[in-house]
């Protein structure tokens, strides 16, 4: 019965993809690869393809080690239905430290008594922990080698959808890659950058409703425990219902607050305030502003 809807599926999706318009001509003879949060947009992304036929050749995770527990959980969900739709499975990547003695970006802020670089700003946690693993992993794959070898890019699929903040988002990154390829970075040249939901006007909403549609069920935020990007009705969550992540990230905030370096321009992990002033906090008494929620 299940191999039978399955099929039927497939017919009804084929058939929808040939009423769309062509894919785009970036794909036409090169590689693609899926950078894959295991959040929203990007799990919306892999359905938005397969409802138009796109077919990518690697689907990749940069594992920070500090995901959330229902981050990982998502990842059978996912790769279930990527095996049912005849996707590629998720390609698990992690940091490779040179000499460091650390390999997960808790072991980094803790070793240095420091918090994420997003706590200050910054973007360089992503940049060492999710973008270089990827393309370390890219650089070994034959398909891109075989691509780059006859003078073409790999084009790598991101997930912004396209609301206000993600076209902000983009439009920063393309400024950055501009940049870098002005300076003769490799990976300037080595890639094209595509963002498939801007490209098709999908949404956040419409984000959710393709996920829902294809019967998956909503993945949670990704992003490390200890995020600072977290908002702070999301931090109680963290210590109502992962109690022993959120006090490790209490640990990496006192580490930095009374360690060798100190804490002079933020307050702790949520930048404005610290986490431990959320500790014992009544839940119900914490709503974050309107303006920060996003569906």
């Amino acid at each position: 019965m299940r191999s039978t809807k399955i099929e039927t599926e497939r017919v009804r999706v084929a058939a929808e993809a040939a009423s769309l318009p062509a894919p785009p001509a970036i794909l036409a003879g090169a590689p693609l690869v899926v950078s894959y949060g295991i959040g929203v947009d990007s799990t919306a992304m892999l359905v938005a393809m397969y409802r138009r036929g796109i077919h990518p050749d690697l689907i990749l995770f940069a594992d920070t080690g500090a995901e959330l527990p229902e981050t990982y959980a998502y990842l059978a969900v996912i790769n279930a239905w990527l095996l049912a739709v005849g996707f590629p499975p998720v390609t698990i990547v992690h940091y490779q430290p040179r000499t460091a003695p650390y390999t997960t970006l808790e072991g980094k802020c803790l070793a240095n008594q420091t918090l994420p670089s997003l706590a200050f700003g910054k973007h360089s946690c992503s940049l060492v922990f999710k973008v270089q693993p990827q393309n370390l992993y890219v650089q070994a794959w034959q398909p891109a080698q075989a691509a780059w070898a006859r003078g073409a890019r790999v084009v790598k699929a991101i997930g912004y959808d396209d609301g206000p903040q993600d076209r902000r988002r983009r439009a920063k990154a393309d400024k950055a890659v501009a940049q870098r390829a002005k300076k003769g970075d490799a990976d300037a040249r080595r890639y094209a950058y595509w963002y498939a939901l801007q490209d098709w006007g999908v949404d956040r909403v419409q984000c959710l409703q393709l996920i829902t549609g294809a019967g998956l069920p909503i993945p949670p935020k990704s992003a490390c425990f200890f995020c600072p990007g977290a908002k702070k009705s999301e931090v109680v969550h963290l210590r109502d219902h992962h109690p022993v992540l959120f006090h490790r990230a209490l640990q990496m905030e006192r580490g930095a607050r009374d360690g060798k370096h100190g804490l002079d321009t933020v307050a702790g992990l949520g930048r404005s305030f610290a986490w431990e002033s959320l500790q014992y906090v009544d839940a119900r008494a914490v709503v974050d502003e309107a303006a920060c929620l996003r569906p």
